[in-house]
This record gives structure tokens, C-alpha cells and sequence, in this order.
């Protein structure tokens, strides 16, 4: 049987602008959601249809190929709007403020959900200087988290009692209100989603359930990490409560700069001075790389601005491959004073032509 044509699905004119498509969704959405028709595969089949018409219509280029091709426009490629068999609340979630909207109607904002959560993240800064990110360190990282209280197990109620059933929501963790011809549901204000009230609070985190604690922890920065970088260490951030899945922890590296050395990368750049005579006859420096001196050769009529390059000199690359390169600008210094000596040869190879 051949699929339905997606006007006649979401009840609008081929010439309907995209407020009279998102309406029309929106409606037809509210009556055969699978919550408001539970164990109604019928209802469930007709709420794939409508979000699969929408998907095509509300989208411009899509709509363009449908009303040329039809249904063929996109034969091979599954259904238009990427339903494959995903979370309802997945599908809603691409429609912006329909989502939003429908979230709140069938109550999944806010508390409602009391099973166990993530834990938030947590960012820590630490500072190390240029040398320390050449070869890497090992340091201790000292933050304050949350912990799930050791005397009452995170239920927030002094030992030997237990949490009550919320009288305001009858323990659901939601409030129902009417809103036009619609009930929605909200987060209760005095559990806060919970479900549930302390009368006997725990005496070590006040009927929190959770306790703030400095923790210290070993990291390894590794060699070749670059200022601004962030490190991840799974499952050191916020409890997430009983039962819950702590956050992570990141933590924001910051590099010193150093007095002459110029990162790019995995590269370093570094300026060397050249006076005449160097530069004419060439010669023989000793330059600093971030590993240790190094000789090298400048050519005889080496020119203002002459980059050499050091190969496999410069930083640690972070996933293990050797080292960047260092490149070294050589600029040609004109002094300022002469000698009488000094000045007399100038003018000598001044005349001679040079």
C-alpha cells in the first residue's frame, strides 16, 4: 500500500505557508501522541505519519522535491524525517518550540524524572610554565565537589529515620495545573521533583543528602600541551546522588609564555640577531631550542629575514608522532655607532663599490 500524500496527512493546502504547516503539526501531534493513546499501535502508526509529513514540509529544499517528485524524491533513503525507530522525545526535539512545548504538556521538564542523574562537570585551572609543557609534569589538582553524604547515604534524613511521601504532589514529583483546554504539569515546588519531604534532617549535610569536600587529585599533563588546552578525567566532577553516574572533571591548562621562545602548534619560532659581516661571510651560531643548543650554518650572503629551519626541534606533538620543527629568523642588525676603525672600513667598501 502506497504511503498517504503529506498534505492530505497534516490537512493542508498545497499552497500552505509554513505557519499553517507547523499548526496543523502541532495539533494533529497533541491527538495521537502515544501518551494520550497508550497501547494504541493505531494511534502510534498515524503519529510516525504526521511527523514524517512534517519533516519534509517544514523543511524548503525538501518540500521543493516532494511537490515535483512525489515520494520517489526520496525512495533508497529511508524516511524523510530520520525516524528510525527512536525515542519520541528524539523527534521532538528537532522541532524547536513544538518540542518544548509538548515536553511541558506530558510532563517532561523539570522534576518528574526520580531516577538516578548525572552528576554536573567541573572545571579546574592549573599553570605550568613553557619548560613544564616541553617535557610534561606530573601535579596534584586540589577542587571542591559534591559527595554523597556517608551518614545518611544521600537521602538527607538523620539516621535511624526516612524521607516522607511529598503531601504537595502525593510523591509524583509534579504538580498538575489546567492551562486552557490543557493539563500541564510542573516541577513541585517543595520537593523539588523529588517526591519527596525530610521532617528529620541529617545533622552533617542539613538534609541535603550531599556534602562539599576538597578533593586532591594526581593528573599527568602530557608532553607538547598548548595553552588553553583542556583535559577530561571521566567521573571526577559532581555526584550525581544514590545511584547516579558522577559528572566529569576538566581541567583548563595555561602555559606561560616565554621570553623568546613563539609557539605555532608543534612549531617554535625563535628571532636570532646577524651583523654585517655574518651575514656577508657567513658563519657558524649556537641557537637555543626547547631540547638543548644547536649549531648551525648561516651561508655566505645570507639575506635580512633568511628563516632556517630545525627540523624535528621544536614541541612534543600530543599524540606521540616526534616533534615539530623550530624555525629560526635571522634579522640583519645595522649598528648605530662605529668606531674611527670601523668607520674607515665601511668607507673603504663603500668606494669599492659593495
Amino acid at each position: 500500500m502506497g504511503k498517504s500524500d503529506y498534505y492530505d496527512v497534516l490537512g493542508v493546502a498545497r499552497d500552505a505557508d509554513q505557519s499553517a504547516i507547523k499548526n496543523a503539526f502541532r495539533k494533529l501531534a497533541m491527538k495521537y501522541h502515544p501518551d494520550k493513546n497508550p497501547n494504541d499501535p493505531a494511534a502510534e502508526n498515524k503519529f510516525k505519519e504526521i511527523n514524517e509529513a512534517y519533516s519534509v514540509l517544514s523543511d524548503e529544499d525538501k518540500r521543493a522535491q516532494y511537490d515535483r517528485f512525489g515520494h520517489a524524491a526520496f525512495d533508497g533513503a529511508g524516511a524523510p524525517g530520520g525516524f528510525h525507530g527512536g525515542s519520541f522525545e528524539d523527534i521532538f526535539s528537532r522541532f524547536g518550540d513544538i518540542g518544548d512545548m509538548l515536553g511541558e504538556l506530558f510532563g517532561r521538564q523539570g522534576g518528574g524524572s526520580r531516577g538516578p542523574r548525572r552528576g554536573s562537570d567541573l572545571q579546574v585551572a592549573v599553570r605550568i610554565s613553557f619548560e613544564e609543557a616541553v617535557s610534561g609534569k606530573k601535579t596534584d589538582v586540589t577542587y571542591d565537589r559534591h559527595d554523597v553524604c556517608g551518614t545518611c547515604t544521600g537521602s538527607g534524613a538523620k539516621p535511624g529515620t526516612k524521607p516522607q511521601k511529598c503531601k504537595t504532589c502525593g510523591g509524583q514529583g509534579r504538580i498538575a495545573r489546567q492551562q486552557g483546554f490543557f493539563m500541564v504539569q510542573t516541577t513541585c515546588p517543595v520537593c523539588q521533583g523529588t517526591g519527596e519531604t525530610v521532617k528529620d534532617k541529617c545533622g552533617d549535610c542539613a538534609g541535603h543528602g550531599v556534602k562539599r569536600v576538597q578533593r586532591t587529585l594526581s593528573v599527568k599533563i602530557p608532553a607538547g600541551i598548548d595553552d588553553g588546552m583542556r583535559m577530561r578525567v571521566p567521573s571526577e566532577g559532581e555526584t550525581g546522588g544514590p545511584g547516579g553516574q558522577r559528572g566529569d572533571l576538566h581541567i583548563l591548562v595555561q602555559v606561560d609564555a616565554h621570553p623568546f621562545f613563539k609557539r605555532d602548534g608543534a612549531h617554535v619560532h625563535l628571532q636570532r640577531d646577524l651583523s654585517f659581516a655574518q651575514a656577508a661571510l657567513g658563519d657558524e651560531l649556537t641557537v637555543p631550542t626547547v631540547t638543548g643548543e644547536e649549531r648551525v650554518h648561516v651561508p655566505p650572503g645570507t639575506q635580512h629575514g633568511t628563516v632556517l629551519r630545525l627540523r624535528n626541534r621544536g614541541m612534543p606533538r600530543l599524540d606521540g608522532a616526534g616533534h615539530g620543527d623550530q624555525f629560526v629568523t635571522l634579522n640583519l642588525v645595522v649598528p648605530t655607532t662605529l668606531t674611527r676603525e670601523q668607520l674607515e672600513l665601511v668607507q673603504k667598501l663603500k668606494a669599492s663599490g659593495l
